[in-house]
């Protein structure tokens, strides 16, 4: 059978190459992220002859996307978000979409971490002062951690990690969420709440919500104007959970005290108005990039798919696709 990998890091990961290499199938590798309908117009890849495909970060994956690939039984993805697949259109065409959700749980946790640290301890703005000759310049807002307010938004396999950090800080731990957990909330000592008491109360505001139709912009410029003006937000999920005009606003006009952002609504983000605030620490999508992270969510969408093709169940399946009739192969 055929695999065709759709990446711009899975080549550079030995392990998963490894099991490419050695599954018994054809495999063909496109370097990029390079969209369908291209790959197909340029004849980068036999995407109308792959039984499975592997994706890097998600690109746009709608139904004419799809259609591109008719022989394809699995879509393995390489990441944990899977938005920008149309999940319906690949049911219906018997795909199964696969992810790596939960793989670098404890790596986005630890960034969600350093990326408050780094505003609400002015780390950014203390590198960003010396290195331009001022020392401590910048620095005299800095906010004490232990003690203060944590307001999870979303409690999944990355919120939770976070929340045992942050209770380690000694944080007061407060989340909104739609599927509470009692035993954790007894275990840390987390208070549930709706959001806009939870905006109201947090000194730091973190999201850990996947992306749907309920979520996509839940932080605009109303909800913002609950927040403290002491208060900072911290986002590692998804770019388009917020309303990034109105955040932008909100930051130029001091109503909140800043935001640290990995993640925008366009990426990758190459001009912004947010570039020129002194109040934000900006980083490009890496919560969960670390060289082991990579190289472990790579080696899963490969299990991934060798399994469906051998007429296994998927580790991490995301669908549950129609039968329908496959080709035969020799």
């Amino acid at each position: 059978m055929r695999i065709v990998v759709i990446s711009d890091s899975l080549t550079t990961l030995p392990k998963a190459v490894g099991r490419l290499e050695t599954s018994g199938h054809a495999v063909t590798y496109v370097n990029g992220l390079i969209p369908f309908p291209r790959i197909a117009a340029e004849g980068l890849a036999p995407l109308d002859e792959a039984d499975a495909i592997v994706m890097g970060r998600v690109m746009e994956t709608d139904a004419a996307a799809l259609d591109l690939v008719p022989n394809a039984r699995v879509i393995a993805l390489h990441t944990s978000g899977t938005d920008n697949v149309d999940i319906d259109a690949a049911s219906e065409r018997g795909i199964q979409v696969t992810n790596v959700k939960g793989v670098n749980a404890a790596q986005c946790a630890e960034f969600s971490i350093g990326l408050m640290l780094a505003i609400t301890r002015q780390i950014a703005a203390g590198d960003a002062a010396i290195r331009a000759g001022r020392w401590a310049a910048g620095t005299d807002n800095s906010m004490d951690v232990f003690g203060a307010t944590l307001g999870l938004v979303g409690l999944g396999q990355i919120g939770r990690e976070a929340a045992r950090r942050a209770k380690a800080f000694g944080m007061r731990l407060i989340c909104h969420t739609r599927t509470p957990d009692e035993a954790l909330a007894r275990e840390l000592g987390i208070e549930y709440m709706p959001l806009d008491q939870l905006l109201a109360e947090a000194d730091v505001v973190s999201l850990y919500a996947s992306l749907s139709d309920q979520t996509r912009g839940m932080i605009g410029a109303a909800e913002i104007a609950r927040m403290r003006p002491s208060a900072y937000l911290v986002n590692i999920a998804r770019g388009e959970l917020i309303d990034e005009a109105a955040l932008t606003d909100a930051l130029k006009a001091n109503r909140i005290a800043g935001a640290a952002l990995d993640v925008f609504q366009t990426e990758p983000l190459t001009e912004s108005p947010l570039f020129g605030l002194p109040n934000t620490v900006l980083t490009p999508h890496m919560a969960g990039l670390t060289r082991n992270a990579k190289s472990d969510a790579a080696v899963l969408a490969v299990r991934n798919a060798l399994a469906v093709l051998a007429g296994d169940e998927a580790l991490n399946p995301v669908n549950s696709p129609a039968d329908r009739p496959r080709r035969q192969h020799a």
